[in-house]
Parts: C-alpha cells; sequence; structure tokens
C-alpha cells in the first residue's frame, strides 16, 4: 500500500523504483533486530531445547509416549515470551514505517502459526477417535519452518535464511518419505535432526540479521 501510494504520487523511473524497493527491505532488515529478528531466535530456541529435552526423557523412560505432552512447552513458553518480546519492542517497532515488505513477512509467519495451529487441533480431534496423527505436526516443524525462512530470506536477500529454510524444506521432506515408507523415527536420529533444522533455519540467521542490523544503524 505504501509503494502503491508513492508510486501514484510520483512517475518512477526504473532506477528509482529499485532504490525504493530497496530502502524498504533495509528498513524491515532494521526492524528485524528490534523485532522479528528477536521473535526467530526466540522461537529458534525454545523449539530446540524443548526439542533436546523430549528426546532426553523419552531415552531416560524407554520411550514413554506421555514424554511427547512436552512438545506444547513450545506453544505455552514460546507464546508467552513472544507477547514479552512484542511488548518491550512495541515502541521502538512503531518508530520505523510500516512497509509492503513488512506487511509481506508478517502475513507469511502469521499463515505458518496457524497452520501449526489447525494441525494441532486436528491432531487432538483425531484422538478422540482412537489415531494418532501427532507426527504430521513433526513434518510440520521441518516443512513449514524451512518455507518460513527461505521465502523470508529471499525476500530480504539474506543467503542464511535461504540455505537454512532449504535445510529444513529437504529434512522436512525426508521425514515425510520416512513416514509414508513406514520407517521408524528414532528418538537418536530424529531429535538431532529436528534440533538442527531450528538451528539452521532459525537461529543462525537470526544472529546473522541482528549483526547487520546493529551494523547498519
Amino acid at each position: 500500500m505504501l509503494c502503491k501510494e508513492i508510486m501514484e504520487e510520483k512517475k518512477l523511473n526504473s532506477q528509482e523504483s529499485l532504490e525504493l524497493i530497496t530502502s524498504m527491505i533495509n528498513k524491515t532488515k532494521r526492524k528485524m533486530h528490534v523485532g522479528q529478528g528477536n521473535l526467530l531466535l526466540w522461537w529458534g530456541y525454545v523449539s530446540a531445547i524443548v526439542g533436546l529435552l523430549v528426546g532426553v526423557s523419552l531415552l531416560l523412560t524407554g520411550g514413554n509416549p506421555a514424554c511427547n505432552w512436552l512438545w506444547f512447552l513450545i506453544w505455552i513458553v514460546g507464546g508467552i515470551g513472544m507477547m514479552v518480546i512484542l511488548r518491550k519492542d512495541k515502541g521502538r517497532i512503531e518508530k520505523e514505517p510500516f512497509t509492503y515488505v513488512d506487511r509481506i513477512t508478517s502475513n507469511l509467519w502469521g499463515t505458518i502459526g496457524w497452520m501449526f495451529a489447525l494441525g494441532t487441533i486436528l491432531s487432538i480431534a483425531f484422538l478422540f477417535f482412537g489415531k494418532d496423527t501427532w507426527v504430521i505436526m513433526l513434518v510440520f516443524a521441518f516443512l513449514l519452518g524451512g518455507f518460513g525462512a527461505s521465502v523470508q530470506g529471499f525476500i530480504l536477500q539474506e543467503k542464511s535464511m535461504v540455505a537454512g529454510g532449504a535445510f529444513g524444506l529437504v529434512a522436512g521432506t525426508f521425514v515425510l518419505c520416512c513416514v509414508l515408507s513406514d520407517i521408524p523415527l528414532k528418538v537418536w536420529w530424529i531429535i538431532p535432526l529436528f534440533v538442527l533444522c531450528f538451528v539452521a533455519t532459525m537461529i543462525i540467521p537470526g544472529h546473522i540479521l541482528n549483526a547487520k542490523a546493529k551494523k547498519q544503524c
């Protein structure tokens, strides 16, 4: 909307249009440090730590299925932390204009969040019919996280996010093939792969974006 209004007020040549788009991308990159970048790191660390907690619990209890309820800590801890971060950074984020690029990235992760919520609700619903479909959430974690990171990486022209997202998509496709082929997802390899996925898609890119944002600011 912002870009459209500016274009309507003044006809821009190709060079000016490129400069406008670059400016919006740079503004979004700066806000990654004070807003979305912090959220990226938060969700990455929470997911990785909870994944390790689940893995250790399963190994110590001999694979007790009840340990899988610990996955809900991602929703609980992650959600509470997200609200704290957003409230803390609200003033600083509002000082920067909300660009079209910001809108795209916000809607992207919002849609992915709703997909995770829908998957959780459906998995709980299927339990009432005696069907365990929780494995879909594990596949979602790889594929949706990888997709979101890669798309945002392309938008922000950040190679670390593109590479991390690509790793998540490849890992998710591999896990999906294992599920469809009835290959057991053993704790000793699926949990490390899960943790590595979030390190690649969120934690490493998040730190790189923060470092670049600080330098640019």
